[in-house]
Parts: C-alpha cells; structure tokens; sequence
C-alpha cells in the first residue's frame, strides 16, 4: 500500500521524535540503571533458595507495557497538536492494546456562559445510538422472544408495511420512507411526537416505499425508530428503562442515558449542548421537532462510558459470540451485491485490518466510535459545535498506527510490483454512504 502525504508526515513525526529523546540520555541514568540491576541481581540470588517461585516459569504471566514512556509523550504531544489544528470542541478518548494513550476535554459544554467540558461530560451519540438499540433488539432475539428474520408486523400488529423484517430494518434495507419528512409535514400538536405517534402518522398517512424490501441499502433513520418501538413492545418496558436495566447498568456506565426533552429532570444538568458556528461565535442549537423520537438517535454518553462499551464487546458481554460476530457481518442484497454494513455498524478495513464503526451527526453534535478490531485499538470523539470532525478523524488513526504505517512503507519500498492504485484494504464492495 502506498501511504499518503499525511501518512507520510505521521512516519516523519515519530522517526524524530524517537532520535531526539535519545539525545536526551545521560551517563548518570547508565549508571543509576547499572546500580538497580546490581542490587536486583543480588537480592534475587539472595532470596532464589528460599522462594520456590523465582525458580522456573513464574506462577503468572509476566506482561510488559505496550508502550514505552517514549512513545506515550510521542502520542500525547502529537494529539495534543492535531486537536488543537482541527479547533477541536469536544472530548476524545484513544486506546491501543489496552492502553488508554490519550483522554481529554477542550473547549465548553455551553458557548453561551462558556461552561467548560469534563471528559465526564454527556454528549449526544446521534447515530452512534444504533449500535445500542441494535444490541437491544438482539437480546431480544437471543431470548427467543423475537426472531430478527420475522416481519415487523407479527409484533407491531398496526404497522402498515407487511413484508418488512426486523433485520431489513437493522441494516437499512426495508426501504422505509424517513419519519422527519412526515413529522415536518403532518404533525400538528404542540408537543414533540414520540416512537408511538411517529407510527400513528406512517398508519394515517401511508408513504409508498423506497423501493422493495431487502433489493438494496439507504441508510434509515425511521427503521431505528421503529426497532425501538419494537423493544417497547416485546419488552414492556419503555426503551429508556430497557436500556439502563439490561445494557447501562450490568456494563456500570453511570453517565449513559436516554434523552427525553419532555423529561428534563430526568436528564443531566451538565450535558453538552449542541451549537453550530455563527459568523462570529457559535449559536445556540435548541432541541428540534424530532428530539422525542429515540432509537435512531437520542442516547447521551461519554467517552468514558463508551469505552466501557468497546471494552464489553471485545469481551463479548451481554450477547454471545455468535450474536456479535453475526452483527459485523456484511449485508447482502438481493442481487448478491454486498454492503458494507452488520446489524447497527459500519464496516471497513484500515491498513488490511477490520474496522466496526459508526459516526453520527445531529444538531450540532459530531460524533464518532470506531473499533479497529485486529489493530486492538479504539478512537472515540464526541464534539457539540456542528464542525466536521471527519478530517481529524482521519489523522488520528494515522497517527494510531504510525508504526504500522512506517512499517508498511518500508515494505512497500522493496516490492516494485506493487500497483500504485493498488489498495490491500479495498475489496471492491459498495461502500454506504456517510451520514
């Protein structure tokens, strides 16, 4: 794989930075080391005869750290530089190989009385959402009290498209008109509609599809609506109480939470709010006719909570590992194209490695949660200004995998037979379209 110019940058960066810290050591560190290995040395030999355990195989794994104080400084200065290059308002948390290297907060919660931002600050997810409602419904499914293949009518009996699955709305091929366009257009009542009435408008005022359940992929807000609806159903529970018993709780993330704005003292006081950049300073995002609608959207959290989340997926708690894997399997439509998107994520490769994600975008909140499955690593930003965060993105899972990225270089270097659009992680498959 030939690397890009930031690639290349990245490489460049951390080659540096490795050269001068080594300029940094002193004698008087050699022979501090030197003294300690002595004293070690001879303490061990001391104690061997008496501890059963120095000899042989210790009674426990010996594991050492996956990076260096070297490389962590590396890490914390060159993100530091990135976030501040990208304006960056928000939070963001990156692990790799079990490390958190990085975790911070910049920037305000509110612009308005410049309250500032905790890394324990409440972000609304946006579509990051889907992989919790989708993880939901599965549950379901593993309790035998829904299959996913069975039609959404057998359960919501009022639902007015027959034909259409649970899991066509899981990975967006039901073919399901967008339930903002009805709500802007036929909800009158002054409060915000709910799941429920959002069904109540597609019963009164029948939409025809898209196009013919499980033919092709359009993304799909309304079939996440309409899943949590499901969850009310099948459960008899609200979603928020589902959640919290059988998805917050068990996985202790304590500042998670569905969003209700007809509940506001059920809701944090310290949330982010969402902003969008003005000509001179950034307005004041109120909440939209939407906001009571949950399951496509309408999770709070924090980088914290969700790294609680990739770490119990990686651990595969809740479901069993059957059930995740079948949730990063692709999608196949029915004339055997292949999307790129499981049941509530989005897949691709980074550097011939898998990658489960999802971003999100709402109000002016920019989110995004990416899982890179075989380089053991986790990139989380969540950001309330309504910029972009998909350039910052990019560079940061360079700079993630800057020694990979190094590495590959090299090889790509020796081997002059490799194409120059010749991409390893691209395997021809349609790739959804971003949010």
């Amino acid at each position: 794989m030939l690397l890009n110019t930031k690639q290349k940058t990245v490489k460049t960066q951390f080659v540096n930075n490795r050269k001068n810290t080594r300029l940094k050591k002193t004698l008087p560190v050699f022979l501090i080391i030197g003294l300690l290995a002595a004293v070690t040395f001879f303490s061990l030999a001391a104690n061997l005869k008496q501890n059963p355990c120095l000899k042989g195989e210790l009674p426990y794994p010996v594991i050492p750290p996956p990076y260096s104080d070297e490389e962590l400084g590396f890490f914390e200065q060159s993100i530091a530089g990135l976030l501040e290059q990208h304006r960056f308002n928000g939070t963001a948390l990156l692990a790799r190989k079990g490390m958190i290297i990085y975790r911070g907060a910049h920037g305000y919660a509110d612009f308005r009385n410049r309250t500032p931002l905790a890394v324990n600050t409440p972000f609304q997810l946006a579509s990051i959402t889907k992989t919790f409602t989708a993880t939901a419904v599965l549950l379901l499914h593993e309790e035998g009290l829904i299959d996913i293949d069975d039609t959404l009518v057998q359960h919501i009996p009022e639902f007015p498209y027959p034909r259409m699955t649970i899991r066509q709305m899981l990975n967006h091929t039901s073919g399901i008109q967008n339930y903002m366009w009805l709500v802007e257009r036929h909800w009158i009542q002054k409060h915000k509609p709910g799941n429920e009435e959002v069904l109540q408008l597609f019963v009164s005022h029948k939409r025809p599809v898209n196009f013919a359940a499980g033919s092709r992929f359009e993304y799909s807000n309304t079939g996440y609506a309409f899943l949590a609806l499901l969850v009310e159903r099948v459960s008899g529970q609200s979603f928020a109480d589902f959640m919290e018993e059988r998805i917050f709780q068990p996985l202790e993330m304590h500042d998670t939470f569905v969003y209700s704005p007809d509940e506001p003292l059920r809701m944090s006081a310290n949330r982010a709010m969402g902003f969008r950049p003005g000509r001179s300073n950034f307005i004041f995002n109120p909440d939209l006719q939407h906001d009571a609608v949950y399951g496509d959207k309408g999770l709070y959290s924090t980088v914290d909570d969700l790294y609680k989340w990739d770490q119990a997926i990686n651990r595969r708690a809740l479901l069993k590992s059957a059930t995740w894997q079948m949730a990063f399997e692709p999608t196949v439509v029915q004339n055997r194209d292949t999307i790129e998107y499981g049941l509530g994520w989005r897949l691709h490769g980074f550097l011939d490695g898998r990658v489960v994600h999802h971003p999100g975008r709402w109000n002016g909140f920019r989110t995004s949660f990416k899982r890179f499955v075989d380089g053991r690593a986790t990139l989380i930003l969540l950001a309330n200004n309504g910029q972009s965060i998909a350039g910052l993105v990019e560079d940061m899972q360079n700079l993630i995998f800057s020694q990979e990225i190094m590495l590959m270089d090299e090889q790509t270097t020796e081997d002059p037979d490799m194409s120059e659009n010749e991409d390893p992680s691209f395997n021809g498959l349609p790739i959804p379209p971003s949010e």
